[in-house]
Formats: structure tokens, sequence, C-alpha cells
């Protein structure tokens, strides 16, 4: 007598279920860690002009406004910014994003992301 080789119906559902969880899982999560990667380019690009280390917190807001506007960053505002000084360093200041991103996954649950990143200002001037 012969035994069956292959997988049960059930043992096809329960992979078919575990691959669609996990296709959904990281179709919610991708866009999320894209659009951070864009915010930490951003956040290096703006830390990197020389000019910054000595710019107001309005001029900062004006340049982080313009960035956001022209990489369709809709969802995140200025407020997201901070300009802070770096503890140890004298007159030295970075520029940080905390940020936190509620993303609809199934049913009642939520994925709750928090991003935080942080570049001191004018930093290709000091080199």
């Amino acid at each position: 007598m012969r035994k069956q080789k292959g997988a049960t119906f059930l043992s096809w559902v329960a992979g078919a279920g575990l691959i669609t969880f996990m296709f959904v899982t990281a179709v919610k999560l991708i866009p999320l860690y894209l659009e951070f990667y864009a915010v930490r380019s951003m956040v290096d690009d703006i830390a990197m002009e020389p000019d910054m280390a000595h710019a107001s917190k309005q001029q900062i807001k004006g340049k982080i406004n313009d960035y956001l506007n022209i990489n369709g960053l809709y969802t995140l505002s200025a407020d997201a910014f901070s300009v802070e000084q770096v503890q140890g360093k004298k007159n030295v200041r970075a520029l940080e994003v905390n940020y936190e991103v509620r993303k609809h996954w199934m049913a009642n649950i939520e994925f709750l992301t928090t991003f935080k990143y942080s570049a001191e200002l004018g930093k290709a001037g000091d080199t």
C-alpha cells in the first residue's frame, strides 16, 4: 500500500492565509518606512547646508516647509520638527524629527509607528 504525498486542503488554506497575512502587513507598513526614509534624507539635506548652522528657527521651519511641499509629504507638518541644542557640544544645534503614524490594518486593529531622527546643523560646513 502506498502512502499519499502532498499537502491537505487545510494545509493549503493555512499557507494561503499566512501568505495573505504577510502581504497585507507589508503593503501597510512599507509605505510608512519609505516616507520616513524620505524625511530622514530631507533632514540630512537641510542639516548639510552650511548656512543652517546659524539660521534662525523661522528660517529652518521655512526650509522644512519647502522640502515637505517639494517632496509631497503632506501628511507631515513642520510641527514634527524641532531645533535643539546638542548635549555636550557648545554652540551646536541639531534638527530633530519626531512623529507617530497610525495606520489601519484589519478590522479594529491599527499599527502605531513612531519615528525619530536627528542631524547636526551645518555639519558639512565644519569639514
